[in-house]
């Protein structure tokens, strides 16, 4: 079996198409692929992040969680606070693996995660991590923490 197929979207997606890769964001839009580039946003075909087959076991696991919870959420039925907790929890497994993650592909290219944020809340000031002040110097989202390696 070809090693990137756990991370290979079902349907025809938008792909990068950019020359380089510049950077990465990790998120999930409930898609089989969490692997966005930061310059156009497109899903990154993964072969063409040379990743070993171990860090792609894990990305395509944290995926799995994330997405279940991500689900729970949106259905709005009894388990939505308890996966709106979850997916806050900056001790929790799903962020910590998605920070781990973050770091693991920065070995290669800049990545950022993507973390999860309810509109409802309001927009974030602090980095959920952190809780430094978040940069106002972004493309995508409403604010990073460079330090984390945090957008939201």
């Amino acid at each position: 079996m070809d090693k990137y197929a756990k991370l290979r979207p079902c349907s025809d997606q938008e792909t990068c198409e950019c020359k380089e890769i510049s950077g990465i964001f990790l998120l999930d839009i409930l898609s089989e692929n969490p692997l966005y580039c930061s310059d156009c946003r497109k899903e990154i075909e993964p072969a063409r992040l040379d990743l070993d087959a171990e860090l792609i076991d894990k990305i395509a696991n944290w995926l799995s969680a994330f997405d279940a919870l991500y689900k729970l959420w949106l259905d709005s039925g009894e388990y939505e606070v308890w996966a709106k907790e979850k997916l806050l929890d900056k001790k929790g497994q799903v962020n910590q693996d998605g920070m781990f993650l973050a770091r693991k592909l920065s070995e290669k290219y800049p990545t950022s995660y993507w973390w999860f944020w309810d509109t409802d809340d309001g927009e974030p000031e602090f980095c959920p991590n952190c809780d430094c002040n978040l940069q106002d110097d972004f493309r995508w989202g409403t604010g990073n923490c460079r330090k984390c390696k945090i957008m939201i």
